[in-house]
């Protein structure tokens, strides 16, 4: 499943997603990136396989604490750890004491939701899904009410402070697991 990558890029004027500080439109380039990037967080679900053993393998969703609790070895630190990181450190935490040179695959079933508020039919908390943009967030909580400002959008991304400015009608910025997304009201 492809995740997201958030990177800058240069700037050519008013387009694109502008920072909370900055004054000038900045482009705000998201591009596809591999899996091994995706950082994983609270609100996961991931698929634990071991090869050759079944009791050990299933489906953990990550804890408050930012872990799973995998059967036999324990709690293993998933949080901020990318898919093949997770991968190293079941290895690593069943090698020699529960399974014999531990062959490990772990897969994202389902990524943390985000959220939609502000001037939206239906603001609530929806399921990621690989590819998705602030078209189709808006889309999924059921369109733009009357007073919306249909040109401009805010995104937080998970972990960040501040709110970036999208300017919605020159580009459709991706969604990234944990965004909140917030649809302004118009001023005349």
């Amino acid at each position: 499943m492809a995740a997201i990558n958030m990177s800058l890029s240069n700037c050519d004027g008013p387009r694109g997603i502008v920072g909370a500080a900055d004054t000038a439109a900045t482009p705000y380039a998201m591009a596809e990136a591999s899996p091994q990037t995706y950082r994983l967080a609270l609100g996961d679900k991931v698929k634990v396989t071991v090869f050759n053993e079944p009791d050990v393998s299933g489906e953990f969703q990550i804890s408050s604490a930012g872990k799973i609790a995998l059967p036999l070895a324990g709690d293993v630190v998933a949080a901020n750890r990318t898919v093949d990181e997770l991968e190293s450190a079941v290895a690593k935490k069943l090698n020699g004491r529960f399974v014999k040179n531990p062959r490990v695959a772990v897969e994202v079933l389902t990524y943390r939701p985000f959220n939609v508020v502000g001037e939206v039919k239906n603001a609530g908390q929806y399921p990621y899904r690989p590819g998705l943009t602030i078209h189709d967030a808006v889309a999924m909580a059921g369109g733009y009410t009357y007073r919306a400002n249909t040109h401009t959008l805010y995104i937080r991304r998970q972990g960040e402070k501040g709110e970036r400015t999208v300017k919605s009608d020159v580009t459709s910025a991706s969604v990234s697991p944990g965004d909140n997304i917030r649809v302004p009201e118009r001023y005349f």
